[in-house]
């Protein structure tokens, strides 16, 4: 069968222990992941989970979001970004998902696209993997599926198989139900309550109407009786006099503030041009930097692998050394004996020439032997010349044995010696390297904790930045309300002239002497009104100058409090303050400019603040002579007045403003302080951690020195065991040799002495036969010698040509040595040199960034000013065209009233009594008459409550909108009922549909699994369609029906195991992830396993992650998964025809 839909490939970068990129292409039908325990294997699971939205930090193994990012190993820095991909293949369309954690948090994306977490699970729903969370099975998981209880196994199959979303369908429509129920029994009782309160207030609204006509009457006889013509021009033309002064000073106020505003623009875009260079300048030193320290780092790298290859060469030509120093020493002994035994042979050779001219000579002389006895003795002489020469090769032969045996001896002393020695070295070596290791450790974990302390710092440091910005931007906002139209027109008018140095004034509005604690601003408020406002000037002088400086700008009036005319108000001190009930004065609760202190005791001096109303009707009924006010603002006035009700929310904005852009202010310094210290702190921090890390460094290479050093002594140590324990076997065997030549010595010697006894017994032979007997023998003896003294020539050329190829190949290591060992201090050099540059690089760039980041923030904190100028800018010529258009309307209109007014008076109405016009008086009688007559009439009625009418319409409308309510609830009742009876019919044959299915396929997987045997999955409460849990019952061949908790560890996991297939077959999943899932199987249940896997594999693509053998055999793809150093996974490879 074709598989439509599968995971193509697989991407892993800096995710928990996969630091470096990983890029896996899995199988369509069946991959295998492997690996020992704690190399990481898993992780890839954690991460196709994670990539496909996975949010839950127990399946993924995770106590924070954090630990998803690489932690680091020895040879590499901790990730900062986490990012894990994935293609599937979808009949041939191939879509990309990936999931990016960085310093901004977690972001997914489909095809490049970003989207959000509902797109993304949107996008699994298209492609049916909305149910795969129940395939992807982790380490320990397997055996949940059965464990849970029956609801627990009920809502995980509803999830699979989409029923859940009938479930939460009906739910929502149960509880729209009740409170459908609930809105209608609310409407009901509402609507009856409302009607009966209509008709309680009929009379009421009756009377109220006719009483209204008459009123509305009597109204239009005064209209037509008064001079309203008149009064109406003449107070139009002094509202649009007034409008007309108005318009004017906004007017001018627009176009100063156009002209300030135009002035800010041109400062600031010179100070951003002037950044703009600067970072123009700062941007090109940067990236120069950063090319130069990219550089180093090339040269760092390519020196490290040039020094390291240079490292292995030079242990590798010393060993060889070493190794042919060994063999010259071995060879030595060897030589000198050959040569000895040359020198002996040789001598003996001359000797035995100098015998065979005597002999010959001699021969000359002599006359035959007795034939017979000659050959006779001459067979028993060759027989005595062969045991002669025979016993002088097996003496030599003892001679040379003993002499090998005893040199051979002494070298194993020699090197038994050294042996004790490298040992001695190795243990010296192993721990200094182990207190190197724990001290790398050691360093290695500080730099770690100094690297986690720095980041800490820095994401602390940057929360805070971001919090200074905020406040900015906060403060910014505040001041932008103090400064536009929270004061009124007046005293924003002469505050203007102030700043601008056009108004030689000192003077402060009264609300910015003061500043008052929060608690106590809505009694303050309360009760100086509009007296907050006041401007406090030094005299009656400065006072004159502001009210000119007014007229001339026609910009309003103000009231103004000099400090010489002054009347500060004393405390009444028999009052007791408690702190209680009676707070305090308020002049000991403010605090305000000294120079003002007068001015501020005229109004606050002897102004009491007291806790609620009760305590104040209590202190103003006891003392009328100071105002009292509460802290809900209700003010008590000498006079005997009190005021109160709701805040008025208009006149509370400044002292409020006020005190909150001075703790916003304050906030802000203590920002400031902290943000200085941070940086400073990660100034620390990091020169800290770059400090350890090259002490970390400089120890790594340290220990990796002492570790070639210990391979090298172990090296030794193995080939001088290997040559002891050889030696050992060769002197054993010469040993035995020795002795097998002193027994055949024996037998030649007794064999020599039976021959000379025989020849002792013959009668002497003639002397020409004894001597020629004797020169057969000397010139065997001769040509004995000589092919003897041969041999041992060809064995001691080839010896010498050994030893001189020894001599010439340790001259070429020692150079070589010679030659690496410079190599490497002239490495060591140049690494530190480039090191030291890099760190001067490195710093320089930091500091480079860093000013152009505070540049960045200037520029931006400068651009911001420059978007608000010119949206104020744009607010000023905006209002300045209104304010124009307004004037010009206003003098059109002041026009046309001045107009009407001539027509009037040109008319002969002279405004005192009326127009001067002929008047009817009988008219005008009758008219007065019929209002005396409405006048007794209203009177008559007396108090009418015309509140009844209002309410009364109120009623109505209000009682229809509710009806109408009451219907549309009516109707959502019965299309929510339809909506659950609807629901429960579908998840009905749909979730019964699917026990049954997977009922069949779980029963045939278990008989498949089991070899017979009946399994079967069924509700424990078929009546209840939404609360009937999932039983799983399991009889295993050959046993009686039980319970699962009865089975073995094996059986229930094999229960397990055809559980998840069953629900991953029906459900259609297209992939299953199967983490160690196979690990508590034995053999033969493994077998079935594994073939149950495979099957599947034809039609669903399965990747499993495993250490057993059987369930690897039939992967189509594996790969390895092992640790390269500590904390990073490595993924290799595998080519199965290599691994069988």
């Amino acid at each position: 069968m074709e598989i439509l839909l599968f995971i193509e490939r697989v991407a892993l970068k800096g995710f928990k222990s996969f630091g470096e990129q990983v890029d896996i292409e899995l199988s369509e039908k069946y991959t295998v992941i492997a690996g020992p325990n704690g190399s990481g294997k898993s992780n890839i699971l954690d991460a196709i989970r994670w990539a496909l939205g996975e949010q839950s930090p127990s399946r993924l193994r995770i106590s924070k979001q954090s630990d998803l990012l690489f932690q680091g190993s020895p040879s590499r820095p901790p990730a900062r970004e986490a990012r894990v991909s994935f293609v599937i293949n979808d009949k041939g369309k191939l879509k990309a998902f990936k999931r990016v954690l960085d310093e901004s948090g977690s972001s997914f994306f489909v095809d490049g696209k970003k989207v959000k977490l509902y797109e993304m699970e949107e996008e699994k729903r298209l492609l049916g993997l909305e149910g795969i969370d129940f395939a992807f099975i982790g380490q320990g998981e397997v055996l949940e599926a059965i464990k849970q209880k029956p609801a627990e196994r009920r809502a995980n199959l509803e999830v699979l198989y989409g029923i859940s979303q009938y479930r939460r369908k009906r739910e929502e429509a149960l509880l729209k139900l009740i409170r459908a129920d609930e809105e209608a029994l609310r409407l009901k009782t509402l609507i009856d309550e409302l009607k009966q309160r209509r008709n309680d207030i009929h009379p009421q609204v009756m009377r109220a109407e006719k009483k209204r006509e008459l009123d509305e009457e009597l109204k239009s006889l005064s209209k037509r009786i008064k001079w309203l013509e008149y009064c109406r021009v003449i107070e139009e033309i002094k509202d649009a006099e007034d409008a007309k002064m108005r318009i004017s000073g906004s007017l001018f106020s627009a176009r100063l503030w156009v002209s300030l505003w135009q002035k800010a623009l041109s400062v600031f875009e010179n100070q951003i041009d002037a950044l703009a260079s600067g970072d123009e300048r700062n941007r090109e030193i940067f990236d120069r930097l950063s090319s130069e320290i990219g550089n180093l780092k090339k040269k760092l790298s390519s020196l490290a692998l040039e020094r390291s290859k240079t490292r292995d060469l030079y242990f590798r030509t010393k060993e060889e050394l070493e190794s042919a120093y060994m063999s010259m020493e071995k060879l030595r002994p060897e030589e000198e004996s050959l040569r000895l035994a040359v020198e002996e042979l040789k001598e003996q050779l001359a000797g035995k020439r100098r015998l065979r001219d005597d002999l010959e000579a001699k021969l000359k002389d002599s006359f035959s032997k007795i034939k017979e006895l000659s050959r006779k003795k001459e067979e028993l002489l060759g027989r005595k010349a062969f045991c002669e020469t025979s016993l002088t090769e097996l003496n030599r032969k003892v001679h040379y044995s003993g002499k090998s045996y005893g040199s051979l001896i002494s070298q194993m002393l020699e090197a038994k010696e050294e042996l004790s020695d490298l040992q001695k070295s190795a243990r010296e070596t192993a721990l200094k390297l182990q207190n190197e290791e724990r001290i790398f450790e050691e360093l290695s974990s500080q730099h770690m904790k100094a690297l986690a302390e720095a980041q800490a710092i820095a994401a602390k440091l940057q929360s805070r930045r971001r919090e200074r910005t905020k406040l900015n931007s906060e403060i910014e906002r505040t001041k932008d309300v103090l400064s536009s139209g929270v004061y009124p027109r007046p005293v924003e008018y002469l505050m203007a002239a102030k700043r601008l140095g056009r108004l030689k004034v000192d003077f402060d509005p009264f609300v910015d002497a003061i500043s008052c604690p929060k608690e106590y601003i809505p009694a303050l408020q309360s009760f100086l009104g509009g007296r907050q406002f006041w401007i406090l000037v030094p005299d009656e002088h400065a006072a004159g100058e502001c009210i000119e400086y007014l007229k001339v700008g026609n910009a309003g009036r103000a009231t103004f409090l000099p400090l010489s005319r002054a009347n500060p108000q004393r405390k009444n001190q028999a009052i007791r303050v408690d702190g209680k009930k009676a707070i305090g004065w308020f002049i000991d609760l403010i605090s305000y400019n000294p120079k003002w202190e007068n001015c501020v005791m005229h109004l606050l001096g002897n102004l009491l603040l007291v806790s609620d109303y009760g305590e104040a009707v209590r202190i103003s009924g006891l003392h009328r002579n100071f105002p009292v006010v509460t802290l809900d603002g209700e003010v008590f006035l000498p006079s005997g007045t009190i005021s109160g009700g709701s805040a008025n929310k208009s006149s509370q904005n400044v002292l409020e403003l006020r005190s909150y852009l001075g703790e916003r202010s304050s906030f802000l310094e203590l920002l400031d302080v902290e943000i200085e210290r941070l940086n400073s702190t990660l100034s620390k921090a990091e020169e800290r951690e770059m400090k350890l890390k090259e002490d970390t460094q400089r120890q790594l290479a340290l220990v990796d020195r002492l570790k070639g050093e210990m391979k090298k002594i172990s090296s030794l140590l193995s080939n001088s065991e290997s040559w002891i324990k050889d030696a050992e076997a060769e002197a054993g065997k010469l040993k035995k040799e020795i002795a097998s030549l002193i027994v055949d010595m024996k037998e030649r010697k007794a064999e020599l002495e039976q021959i000379s006894l025989e020849l002792s017994g013959m009668e002497e032979l003639d002397l020409n036969d004894k001597l020629q007997s004797d020169l057969s023998s000397l010139d065997r003896e001769m040509e004995l010698l000589q092919e003897r003294i041969r041999g041992r020539q060809d064995v001691l050329d080839r010896i010498g040509d050994e030893l001189s190829a020894h001599k010439e190949r340790i001259l070429q290591k020692r150079e070589e040595t010679l030659k690496a060992e410079r190599a490497l201090a002239d490495s060591d050099l140049k690494i530190s040199e480039l090191k030291g540059k890099y760190k001067e690089l490195f710093f320089r760039r930091r500091s480079i960034a860093r000013d152009m980041k505070k540049a960045q923030e200037v520029r931006a904190k400068i651009e911001n000013m420059y978007r608000k100028s010119s949206s104020k800018l744009q607010g000023a010529r905006e209002r300045m065209r209104r304010y124009e258009s307004q004037l010009a309307l206003a003098k059109e209109r002041l026009k046309s009233l001045y107009d009407q007014r001539a027509e009037l008076e040109d008319s002969g109405f002279d405004g005192n009594g009326g127009p001067l016009c002929d008047v009817n008086p009988v008219e005008l009688g009758r008219l007065k008459e019929r209002a005396r007559k409405l006048q007794r009439e209203l009177q008559d009625y007396g108090d009418v409550d015309y509140g009844v009418l209002s309410e009364d319409a109120s009623l109505t409308g209000r009682i229809a909108y509710l009806s109408e309510q009451y219907d549309d609830v009516k109707e959502a009742k019965r299309e929510l009922d339809g909506i659950i009876r609807d629901t429960d019919r579908q998840a009905g044959l749909l979730f019964k549909g699917a026990l049954k299915a997977i009922n069949d396929r779980f029963n045939a997987i278990f008989v498949k699994l089991f070899g017979g045997g009946e399994a079967n999955l069924a509700l424990n409460d078929e009546l209840d369609l939404w609360n009937s849990g999932v039983e799983i019952a399991a009889r295993p061949p050959g046993k009686r029906p039980q319970s699962l908790a009865q089975l073995s560890g094996g059986e229930r996991s094999l229960t397990a195991i055809a559980y998840l297939f069953s629900t991953m077959e029906e459900a259609k999943v297209p992939v299953a992830i199967l983490d160690e899932v196979d690990a508590s199987l034995d053999e033969a249940n493994l077998r079935r396993f594994a073939d149950l896997v495979e099957q599947y594999s034809e039609y669903l693509q399965i990747v499993a992650i495993t250490h057993r053998r059987l369930t690897m055999e039939r992967a189509d793809i594996m790969y390895g998964v092992t640790l390269e150093e500590l904390g990073l996974s490595k993924i290799v490879s595998i080519k199965l025809s290599d691994w069988e």
